[in-house]
């Protein structure tokens, strides 16, 4: 996530000065609302979910009783599930802040794995124990975002997102060979609700349609709480965190007799396309 955030500030920061009249126009090339775009659109988004782990594993003290402990390292991995939403979205007339609102419902396949090694020790014994299992969620997830746009080039823009997601589990798969118990198994409940960010870098490809490729993590847990994890959750005895990748098609729906055209350039300056008879 820090990866991608840094290219996308070494993009911003590698542009020609003279680019730098395209990033104070005005957004009427991206959405058009003097006129020739509805304030309300819709938008579909396919992409993978990741389950993303730590990156080093160290052995930790399980429980401690007397002369018997456990000891043990686990070895958490992510794996990549299915992702889709649609929703719509609405349009800010004052693009200062927010330049527009969606909400819209997400099928979310969330997938991972666990391998352990343990020892436990009592008086003079020790018995080495291991085992492994896979993870598998289904969720319906409702969500609602406010969106700037950031622009870069002519009719690219950066994305930020913040946003509230609220998931409900619709079913779910556990396997695991090891001793729950012990290791302490944890599951997120069947309801659960984080604060996000998403970031995203889109293209305008027709007067009607941008394209939004994305990354999305949560940041903080609501329900369950979220004890320093920033938006982790836990799936067996490691921390999770939930990695959305996707690709927003985004839809602009035009006034009756317009097009939604992008600005036109006459004699250096950018004009705003208006039909004859327009009146707002």
């Amino acid at each position: 996530m820090q990866r991608l955030a840094f290219f996308f500030v070494l993009v911003i920061g590698a542009m020609p000065v003279g680019a730098q009249g395209l990033m104070e126009r005005k957004r009427s090339d991206i959405i058009p609302l003097e006129g020739q775009a509805r304030r309300l659109g819709w938008y579909v988004a396919p992409g993978v979910t990741y389950t993303l782990s730590r990156f080093k594993d160290s052995e930790e003290e399980v429980f401690r009783n007397g002369d018997t402990s456990y000891t043990a390292t686990y070895d958490p991995s992510g794996k990549l599930g299915l992702y889709l939403e649609a929703g719509v979205s609405w349009y800010t007339r004052d693009p200062v802040i927010v330049d527009y609102l969606d909400m819209g419902l997400a099928y979310k396949n969330l997938r991972g794995a666990e391998s352990f090694t343990g020892r436990y020790a009592r008086t003079d014994s020790v018995a080495e124990v291991v085992g492994e299992g896979d993870l598998a969620e289904r969720m319906l997830t409702l969500h609602v975002n406010a969106n700037k746009f950031i622009p870069t080039w002519r009719y690219q823009f950066v994305q930020l997102s913040l946003g509230l997601n609220a998931d409900y589990r619709l079913g779910s798969d556990y396997t695991h060979t090891g001793d729950s118990l012990m290791n302490r198994h944890a599951f997120p409940p069947d309801l659960w609700g984080q604060v996000h960010f998403k970031l995203g870098y889109g293209f305008k490809v027709t007067s009607k349609m941008l394209i939004i490729p994305a990354i999305e993590t949560p940041v903080f847990s609501i329900a369950p709480e979220d004890d320093g994890r920033f938006g982790a959750l836990r799936w067996f005895s490691s921390d999770h965190r939930p990695l959305i990748l996707s690709v927003r098609f985004l839809f602009l729906r035009a006034r009756k007799g317009f097009d939604c055209p992008p600005p036109i350039k006459h004699h250096g300056q950018m004009k705003t396309y208006k039909q004859d008879g327009y009146h707002p």
